[in-house]
């Protein structure tokens, strides 16, 4: 899949390099162009190849459309193409020949053949650390650990089998994120053709999904701490052992992410094959983790500002139907509200609605551990708390006029 031929440097000034946001070594590429819009590719020297004499017929963001019902429809309609999604320095591909997923790509370490032979028992610490140390690319790494004898031909088979699935599973707890899809059969490089069933797939990603996001919200609870054991760092490397290195300086979830400049969902699979290999524990105290350095104190007070609002809306919203069913109740739904969102709001992931109400500072120490715009993910969390307890509202058989009810909380809703 070698890409058609980049706009030439004449065609791109410094002043539009700069704009572009391109680095010396990248340039850019048209992907499809149409009377109002061009879409443009970067393309380096590490660039995951996109197809350039198939049809992109399919572009969106996940936050809009999850990636398990894109996955769904390309499985409905028998398509046969080249699916890539891309979120912060993440990218991943899936292969699908006949709506089936054939092969799978990702660029994250947690993903490689490795990893997931050590995830599996198929092999030993010991024995990928050995065998990174003395592989020289481009050999197939695979049949390198076949030539050792670590493994047999059956065993690589069964792995890369494992591991094309795990990346395809992985897709679905990302919620944010772009994917593309490129109508078309592309085969995918030096390898054999797999045929997984992408239904299964998808039903087991989901699964996985819920599992993962509520093992990330145990991970980023300031209460826990993930304790390194000890010379376990000895016999690993990579982002495992970056990973143990930066524990032993702070056990906190959220801070060895930043130090290993690691994505949280990628940073929570690599701490589950560490504890899973007993190469460090998950403890608990009652210390509470203090605000992240990052954020200064006038972000933390508008941070904390914007929480308080949506939460004093929400507190007002849920008074009425509080007052009629009882708290016990309302607290359940708000509960399975915030657990189906939290793939596109991880914020609503683990979230306590004791009493049927939000305890804003709790809900502000958690967001000043998200990166990114924090504001944003709170009004995007909360929103759907709020948009779904006014439907409630709306719909509710005991409440007359609730129009007028929603009315009266005109300021409060002014004041998000």
């Amino acid at each position: 899949m070698q890409g058609a031929a980049p706009l030439s440097e004449r065609e791109l000034s410094p002043a539009l390099r700069e704009r572009l946001g391109l680095s010396d070594l990248q340039s850019v590429r048209v992907l499809t162009s149409t009377p109002r819009t061009v879409l443009l590719e970067r393309t380096g020297p590490d660039s995951t190849p996109l197809p350039f004499d198939r049809d992109l017929v399919l572009t969106a963001d996940v936050r809009a459309f999850p990636l398990a019902d894109l996955l769904q429809l390309v499985h409905a309609s028998a398509k046969s193409g080249f699916l890539y999604f891309e979120h912060a320095d993440c990218a991943k591909t899936a292969y699908l020949h006949a709506g089936e997923v054939v092969f799978a790509t990702s660029n994250q370490r947690v993903d490689r053949l490795g990893e997931c032979l050590l995830r599996s028992s198929a092999i030993t610490a010991e024995q990928l650390l050995e065998a990174e140390r003395v592989y020289k690319p481009p050999a197939p790494f695979g049949r390198f650990l076949v030539e050792l004898g670590f493994l047999s031909p059956r065993d690589l088979w069964d792995g890369v089998k494992a591991q094309v699935e795990e990346i395809v599973r992985s897709l679905f707890a990302f919620g944010a994120g772009s994917v593309l899809f490129w109508e078309g059969e592309v085969r995918p490089d030096n390898v054999v053709r797999l045929a997984l069933p992408t239904k299964r797939l998808i039903a087991e990603g989901l699964a996985q999904r819920d599992a993962m996001l509520r093992f990330l919200a145990q991970l980023e609870d300031p209460a826990v701490r993930l304790r390194p054991v000890e010379g376990a760092g000895q016999r690993i490397g990579g982002t495992e052992r970056a990973i143990l290195e930066a524990l032993a300086e702070d056990g906190a979830f959220p801070a060895m992410c930043r130090r290993v400049g690691i994505d949280p969902l990628s940073g929570a699979r690599t701490v589950r094959l560490l504890r899973e290999t007993r190469k460090l524990s998950i403890e608990r105290s009652d210390a509470k983790e203090p605000p992240p350095s990052d954020a200064s104190n006038a972000e933390r007070d508008q941070l904390r500002g914007c929480v308080r609002a949506h939460v004093a809306l929400l507190a007002e919203l849920a008074t009425p139907i509080i007052a009629l069913d009882g708290v016990d109740g309302l607290r359940t739904r708000m509960a399975q509200v915030a657990a189906e969102s939290a793939p596109r709001h991880p914020l609503l992931s683990g979230l306590d609605f004791s009493g049927g109400v939000l305890d804003p500072e709790l809900v502000t120490a958690r967001a000043l551990r998200f990166p990114g715009d924090r504001r944003r993910a709170v009004r995007g969390a909360l929103g759907e708390l709020i948009s779904y307890l006014e439907f409630e509202l709306l719909n509710h058989p005991r409440i007359d006029d609730a129009q007028t009810y929603l009315e009266g909380l005109d300021k409060l809703r002014a004041a998000l």
